[in-house]
């Protein structure tokens, strides 16, 4: 095996699904790497075998302590581990060594982390990374904050790593040591959103349009050869026509309640810190909070929740102008945040990194953020005109079709959380109303608060 003679040692610390696939994909482009897994009797001897760059550690110690120049510690921890990790190593490494969290981790933690590690002349990188481990094996996204010079020292190792896309690295430095998992949490809200979406439509589309699992699932994969195709709409497709070994479908056995790991909570809370408008994001992660009471048992005659279908057909341009009209609103919202997060923090890092940065490798890549990321290098604002031109050129001025739809899922107390939501932002900015006026007035007249009248 080719190995890559850098001065640099690189050590894992976690060989858990995620660690396992990135150290494949480190050895797989040269590199030797070095790690510890805490249950280690987890870890098979076929890895070893088969990872040929690979050497196994039994400490944390031994692992730190068997190379005299500048190492790179990558964790691969669960978020609760981290903390204590650091402390360990801060014991045990030296000036000039940089330490690396992949994790899920707040983005203040990761700035009280490098403060903490600056102290004992040790580098700190918080690095988002999005992929799973699929994409952590063939190539994920990487945002990257922390130490300029920890970067300068290690990004050949991380571009080595990424995905990559018409010649475009999935890899890209934000800054400051908690920009990079601010964008990974984004990314994850984003997700959320994009993830509701795609089951409420399916949904709607089952219940209230009368296609059978497998129809359904065959009509959301014919939608991947437009330009609304996303990697998540693939796996929706998959989702929905997966079948049990005795040819059930799984969506008619699995359980309703839904998990989440805390980043798309810490997306909303930035929200809200930071006054910026996310109800896709918010909607999608209060319905996996709702998720454990779903289908909860009515006390009045089941005949009641019973409704007569209103429709039998909805045509492909009408699928592809819904789904990108949702996904560009929740995109906007999110894109939307990081911008007032760097506003707020005087960072200088650009939007069209965070494009570069979910071109590939990452859950939320697909077609369509191709075409956003596009007219965005035309437009160089986010601003309400940039979203309204993006809708404009891919759905109707009146937004008739995503109307109808939300319309027969509403006759049909058929629940659509998520999409209500992106159609009420979208109403909000764009349509006349007096929502604010009568609000402020309302605020004047129990509370005396100033009037503000038209300038």
């Amino acid at each position: 095996m080719h190995t890559k003679n850098y001065a640099m040692k690189i050590s894992i610390i976690g060989l858990g699904s995620m660690g396992y696939n990135l150290t494949r994909n480190l050895i797989s482009k040269g590199f030797l790497v070095s790690a510890y897994e805490k249950n280690i009797n987890t870890v098979s001897d076929d890895i070893v075998t088969d990872l040929k760059g690979l050497t196994l550690k039994s400490s944390m110690k031994d692992l730190c302590s068997e190379y005299t120049g500048n190492q790179l510690v990558l964790l691969s921890v669960p978020a609760t581990s981290v903390d204590q990790c650091i402390d360990d190593l801060a014991n045990l490494l030296s000036p000039g060594d940089i330490v690396a969290d992949l994790g899920n981790s707040l983005h203040s933690k990761s700035v009280l982390r490098s403060d903490f590690l600056a102290k004992r002349k040790i580098d700190f990188l918080g690095i988002g990374v999005s992929g799973g481990p699929r994409g952590a094996h063939l190539g994920p996204a990487i945002m990257a904050g922390g130490s300029k010079r920890a970067w300068n020292e290690t990004k050949h190792i991380f571009e080595s790593m990424a995905a990559k896309r018409n010649n475009t690295s999935a890899c890209q430095y934000f800054g400051l040591p908690g920009n990079g998992h601010f964008i990974k949490a984004v990314h994850n809200g984003i997700e959320y959103a994009l993830m509701a979406i795609l089951a409420e439509i399916s949904n709607v589309l089952m219940d209230g349009f009368g296609l059978e699992r497998g129809s359904c699932a065959q009509r959301l994969a014919k939608i991947l050869n437009s330009f609304t195709s996303s990697f998540l709409l693939d796996l929706t497709s998959q989702a929905v026509g997966m079948k049990s070994t005795d040819n059930k479908y799984l969506l008619d056995l699995v359980d309703h309640q839904i998990g989440h790991n805390g980043t798309g909570q810490w997306a909303v809370n930035a929200a809200l810190d930071l006054g910026v408008s996310v109800p896709s994001i918010y909607s999608a992660l209060s319905t996996r909070l709702l998720s454990n009471n779903f289908n909860f048992k009515r006390t009045t005659d089941a005949k009641a929740q019973k409704h007569e279908r209103k429709s039998s057909h909805i045509d492909d341009l009408e699928m592809e102008e819904i789904i990108f009209f949702n996904f560009a609103c929740a995109l906007f919202q999110g894109l939307h945040l990081i911008e007032q997060y760097k506003k707020d923090i005087s960072a200088d890092f650009d939007i069209s990194a965070v494009f570069k940065a979910w071109s590939a490798g990452c859950i939320l890549q697909g077609k369509y953020l191709d075409f956003i990321s596009a007219e965005f290098e035309s437009y160089q604002s986010l601003d309400f005109s940039f979203l309204e031109i993006l809708l404009n050129k891919k759905s109707t001025a009146n937004r008739a079709s995503i109307r109808k739809f939300i319309s027969i899922a509403n006759s049909m107390a058929i629940p659509i959380p998520t999409l209500s939501a992106t159609i009420g932002y979208h109403d909000q900015i764009y349509s006349t109303h007096k929502l604010g006026e009568i609000t402020q007035l309302q605020r004047h007249l129990f509370g005396d608060h100033p009037i503000k009248k038209h300038s």
